[in-house]
């Protein structure tokens, strides 16, 4: 039997990496023997409540860091995951040199193993610091930040170009694509896992509303989504919207309640439960997601998924999923009017649009992620 080593920072209840380690551990489990390099434990029960998997403790070796690797995260009080990152991978490669596993797998982007390993790529980029927000702390003092990503590289032993000798798994063609861009060479392109399964509710019983599902985060602008609904609402189309999101920004949070207190057909529905979630989507007609330049987007592949129709920005990964229909993209709030309101007065148009959905909907599930990872793990050298 195979021995993987799977190396992952934190697998947390929440985001899109996160449940993809989640995932890939379930992957795994059964056909190799599976090892988690990772900085702390890991909640089975909260992570199977979110994501939809079954682990248990006895499928797989959890590799837990060192207490001086948190007296160090403690201590820096580091802007953003790089220094995370960076410290399991320095766990991974100690873990290697004890154990030699057959294969290395990050979850968590671009690593150096010191060797050939497997990555999976949610955003390409942790090498290059121009991307990273200019108010981090380390920034303020010149000279600093460059100095910083140094140590982190170090403490990784990581080379720049590391991560050339491994094999590249991107979240989407859209991540390829700038894959292509930063590193100059080609990957594989494996679609996150969008877990159900979600409760079949016939058409003519959904309520004749819009979902939007994401962090409750002003990068999700749901004040766009406010506003299109309420735009279509001045038109005489009936529609409810609900907002369903993990807890992040308390602050935008209270922005969003202040939008419900005049819009009664408005709904914040934050840190619901899997089930909660899976119930509460499906039992919607439409899908809302007005991110920007989304990397891939979890939620939209969710919203498809569930049977609904999902109208998404015309940017990112999110124009992939929706298999780029004219139909099902929009920029501004007047063209997402303009386009969702096409539908809505077509049941024509409204039927061969659900019919498309149906057919992009198999290309992002859980047993499919599962499926083409064990394949790619099984044949890797």
């Amino acid at each position: 039997m195979r021995r993987v080593l799977i190396a992952h920072p934190y697998v947390a209840p929440v985001g899109g990496a996160n449940a993809v380690a989640a995932w890939a551990l379930q992957a795994l489990r059964e056909e190799f023997s599976v090892g988690l390099a990772t900085l702390a434990p890991v909640d089975l029960a909260a992570v199977n409540r979110s994501f939809g998997t079954a682990l248990r403790a006895a499928d797989f070796t959890t590799f837990l860091a060192p207490r001086r690797y948190h007296r160090l995260i403690g201590a820096v009080h580091a802007p953003g995951a790089l220094l995370e990152c960076q410290l399991t991978v320095r766990l991974a490669r100690k873990l290697d040199r004890m154990h030699r596993f057959d294969v290395l797998l990050s979850t968590h982007n671009e690593v150096d193993f010191g060797r050939r390993g497997i990555q999976y790529v949610n955003l390409p980029g942790a090498y290059h610091p121009g991307r990273e927000s200019p108010r981090r702390w380390s920034h303020r003092v010149p000279g600093l930040h460059g100095a910083f990503r140094a140590a982190c590289y170090a403490l990784g032993r990581s080379r720049r170009d590391g991560p050339l000798r491994n094999l590249f798994l991107a979240d989407s063609e859209n991540i390829a694509r700038r894959i292509r861009e930063v590193y100059g060479v080609d990957s594989v392109v494996l679609y996150p896992p969008v877990a159900g399964p979600f409760p079949c509710v016939p058409w003519q019983e959904r309520r004749h509303g819009v979902v939007a599902v994401g962090r409750i985060a002003p990068s999700k602008r749901w004040e766009m989504a406010v506003a299109i609904v309420e735009a279509l609402r001045g038109r005489g189309h009936d529609l409810t919207l609900t907002l369903i999101g993990h807890r992040e920004d308390p602050r935008y949070e209270a922005r969003l309640r202040d939008l419900t207190t005049s819009r009664p057909w408005l709904r914040l529905l934050p840190d619901l439960s899997r089930e909660e979630l899976l119930a509460e989507v499906a039992c919607h007609r439409y899908g809302l997601h007005t991110t920007r330049d989304e990397h891939f987007g979890i939620a939209p592949a969710e919203l498809l998924a569930a049977g609904c129709l999902p109208f998404v920005h015309d940017s990112g990964g999110p124009v992939e999923i929706v298999g780029a229909h004219p139909d099902l993209v929009f920029d501004t709030v007047a063209d997402a009017v303009e386009r969702i309101g096409r539908v809505l007065a077509s049941a024509e148009l409204e039927g061969t649009l659900r019919r498309h959905a149906a057919e992009r909907r198999v290309r992002f599930t859980a047993e499919a992620f599962c499926a083409e990872l064990r394949a790619i793990v099984r044949e890797f050298e």
